[in-house]
């Protein structure tokens, strides 16, 4: 006969994966035979009232599989988007109070941590109160013994549905990733392209400055200006830098994307009210979304 703390036990271990729950308890019958010894030990400690504190590898590393994997529906869908949109909302009104770089911070240093500190820590606890959830609900209606183990056995332990579901979800995760990172990173690029041309011209704007300021005029040419002939100032990226009347003209070519090849950028010298030169920067073709942002 078993004595008082085996028969109030909630979740007696087995002695192998193979041979788990006795016939009665419920919990047992729910987690099914894998992993459970480690469950076993797991919800006997948070029965005892020690706290609900553990951690769980499989949620750390694969936190959305692992809820599916152990059929928390609920939790799995507050993963996946609840959590988003609920973070997404608080960052919008941190960005209306702070600005965009605090609610930037405060989204990622969140979702970091609860998905890979908080998580993890608790993981075994939600699952322990899913199971009993699940246990009481099936006690509730059903009145035999065995036939809430049956039930529990049926509606609990693993689920296959993962290995259809996982791949589906990365599949179209890195399907969204590549739409978005992928135009990005050509939008940088042809940036930082650009970005040669602003820096090859930087010689030739002095040089304009500098006739302006002997001569009150701007020089017609590079020849004038004491520059190189167009075609000898280039880069990776950039075939001429031309001065036409005072105004000069970056032609990119070379090695350039096609998005920008043979496409240029205009610097146009402006006199103001002090007599100093300044700068218009802008293009006549090319996207204003490429442009540095003292272009657009």
């Amino acid at each position: 006969m078993s004595n008082e703390s085996d028969s109030e036990s909630i979740y007696r271990a087995p002695e192998s994966d193979t041979a788990f729950a006795p016939q009665g308890d419920l919990l047992a019958a729910y987690v099914g035979p894998k992993k459970a010894d480690y469950y076993a030990k797991k919800f006997e400690h948070f029965k005892s009232g020690d706290g609900a504190v553990s951690w769980h590898w499989p949620a750390f590393f694969i936190s959305a599989y692992w809820l599916l994997y152990r059929k928390m529906w609920l939790n799995a869908l507050m993963y996946w988007i609840g959590l988003p949109i609920i973070l997404t909302l608080i960052s919008i009104i941190i960005a209306a109070v702070a600005g965009d770089a605090a609610s930037n911070l405060f989204y990622y240093v969140s979702y970091v941590l609860i998905t890979f500190l908080l998580v993890p820590m608790f993981a075994n606890w939600l699952y322990y109160r899913h199971a009993q959830k699940k246990a009481d609900k099936v006690a509730s209606i059903i009145s035999s013994a065995e036939q809430q183990s049956a039930e529990l056995s049926r509606i609990g332990g693993t689920s296959n549905i993962v290995l259809i579901l996982v791949p589906i979800i990365l599949i179209f995760v890195l399907g969204v990733i590549a739409a978005i990172a992928l135009p990005a990173y050509n939008d940088y690029t042809i940036r930082a392209q650009i970005s040669e041309g602003l820096n090859l011209s930087g010689g030739a704007k002095a040089a304009v400055m500098e006739y302006y300021m002997d001569n009150d005029r701007f020089p017609s040419d590079n020849e004038t200006a004491g520059l190189n002939p167009d075609n000898r100032i280039s880069g990776h990226y950039v075939t001429s830098v031309s001065v036409q009347n005072g105004t000069i003209v970056v032609t990119y070519g070379n090695q350039a994307h096609s998005v920008i090849l043979d496409k240029t950028l205009v610097l146009e010298p402006d006199v103001g009210s002090t007599g100093m030169v300044h700068w218009d920067c802008y293009s006549p073709t090319i996207a204003a979304k490429h442009l540095p942002a003292a272009c657009r």
